[in-house]
């Protein structure tokens, strides 16, 4: 008589269901909605709109090399000089890769910090009431800010989850406008 082995076994299983689709076990969960095909970034485009015609720079980076990459030639090109620093992913990473950095109390002209929050409907950036760079804010000329696609919220999409955010947790609010008292502003959003 012939006996299947588990790894045998394992393979028809997998063959039987390529040919024969599993039920979706999260029926709420649906992968066909256009809201998750769409890249974040069109959705955003009034905001990023309102920044440029703002005066300020905006440009999207492809993870943390990229970013670094982007925002040396960002200080060479635009004479930022050296950028202060107080997130330790970056210190770090400035660090590791050579690239000369200034502590935030040593501040010079411009100073790099990543948002919390950027919310299109209202034009407002959050900030962690814990990050410390805002309070620096005042003495720069130049500011950099970074962040993640997932960290863009629109409120009317979801509202109460603003306002519960906002909330629950310290956060700074600051309006485009007052970004217009720096020199220079740029805006890096990882896609």
């Amino acid at each position: 008589m012939f006996e299947i082995t588990p790894k045998e076994q394992l393979l028809k299983n997998i063959r039987k269901g390529l040919v024969q689709p599993l039920p979706n076990n999260y029926p709420l969960l649906n992968f066909d909605k256009d809201m998750l095909k769409k890249p974040i970034l069109n959705v955003d485009e009034t905001f990023i709109k309102n920044w440029v015609d703002s005066g300020f720079f905006f440009s999207v980076y492809n993870g943390y090399y990229d970013l670094l990459h982007q925002l040396k030639n960002t200080c060479f090109n635009y004479k930022l000089g050296h950028m202060a620093i107080d997130e330790n992913q970056l210190i770090k990473l400035f660090t590791d890769n050579e690239v000369a950095y200034l502590n935030m109390d040593k501040l010079d002209t411009t100073i790099l910090c990543s948002f919390a929050k950027l919310e299109v409907g209202t034009d407002c950036l959050y900030f962690s009431s814990e990050l410390q760079p805002i309070k620096h804010f005042k003495s720069a000329e130049n500011i950099i800010l970074f962040g993640k696609a997932a960290q863009i919220e629109s409120p009317e999409s979801n509202k109460y989850f603003s306002e519960l955010m906002i909330k629950s947790d310290l956060k700074v609010q600051i309006p485009l406008e007052y970004f217009k008292s720096f020199k220079n502003v740029f805006l890096f959003i990882e896609e």
